[in-house]
């Protein structure tokens, strides 16, 4: 049994004509009764009634018209479905996003996206950027928006934009004033930073420890806003992307001495069979331009 034959049976049954129903398949009418009489051998019974100026459907006929019906009106949906599919007009995919980039990178490039592809669908994973690269290589997620680490040997990955490492301080923070700040000079102020996972709190546990420091933790977390209500209540200093902190009241961000900066990207799982909608994504962040 075939989708010709059921295609071939539907139309005669409409029709209750051969010669007709051949005209409409453009086919020849020995051929659409070979496919049936086929058809029906396969069944074990008859399908049509022959001996009437019309053709008319048997009792199990009637009974299997409703089915190859149903099963030429799925097909004929799966098809539509994968068109849309092909031509972007359908499709999703998973991301993992860190709370940091999700605050303020991720939201331009998804509304960017939208406005190029409205139908496509993603669904984000807010989770830090070490455990995003996990999600990758475990290929929960088809990619992962995340600070790229110094290594990443096994995965592709594209960036998207650097940024500079300021350190947040309440306004009325006797170091405020000044020009930049060392982590010399920062070795007694209790800190907050990202929960472990978190690539930024890696990278700045690192930093004091170059200088061989260890520094105060008052608190950790994964929520970005969080941190800066912290900071600006005075309960401890913070490290975040420069252009993460807009205009905040009661916070001031210094620079680093020698500056540090963070490397922001896409990465994504090489020679994995990503969906279309995920490839488009990927063929977007190779074009897009981050506006800081």
């Amino acid at each position: 049994m075939d989708i010709r034959e059921l295609e071939y049976f539907v139309t005669v049954s409409e029709l209750k004509n051969f010669t007709a129903a051949a005209h409409k398949l453009h086919i020849s009418q020995p051929a659409i009764s070979k496919a049936i009489h086929k058809l029906e051998e396969e069944l074990g019974f008859q399908l049509l009634d022959r001996t009437q100026k019309k053709v008319l459907l048997t009792e199990e006929g009637v009974v299997f018209l409703d089915l190859a019906e149903d099963i030429l009106a799925r097909m004929a949906a799966a098809k539509n479905t994968m068109i849309e599919y092909k031509n972007l007009t359908r499709g999703t995919f998973r991301i993992a996003v860190p709370p940091l980039l999700g605050a303020y990178v991720f939201p331009q490039l998804f509304a960017d996206f939208k406005k190029n592809y409205p139908s496509l669908e993603m669904s984000v994973i807010e989770d830090g950027s070490s455990t995003a690269v996990d999600l990758v290589r475990q290929e929960d997620v088809h990619v992962g928006l995340v600070i790229l680490p110094p290594t990443l040997t096994d995965l592709h990955s594209h960036l998207i934009t650097s940024q500079e490492i300021v350190v947040c301080l309440p306004t009325d923070h006797p170091l405020s004033r000044q020009p930049f700040l060392t982590f010399e000079q920062l070795k007694d102020e209790p800190i907050i930073l990202y929960n472990e996972g978190f690539v930024l709190r890696r990278i700045i546990l690192d930093e004091y420890a170059k200088y061989g420091l260890v520094p105060s933790v008052a608190l950790s977390t994964n929520q970005f806003q969080t941190i800066k209500a912290l900071v600006a209540k005075g309960v401890g200093i913070s490290f975040l992307p420069k252009n993460s902190i807009k205009v905040v009241n009661h916070v001031t961000k210094i620079p680093l001495h020698p500056h540090l900066f963070l490397e922001m990207g896409l990465i994504w799982k090489p020679n994995k069979i990503l969906p279309l909608a995920c490839k488009a994504f990927i063929d977007f962040v190779n074009e897009f331009e981050y506006v800081k």
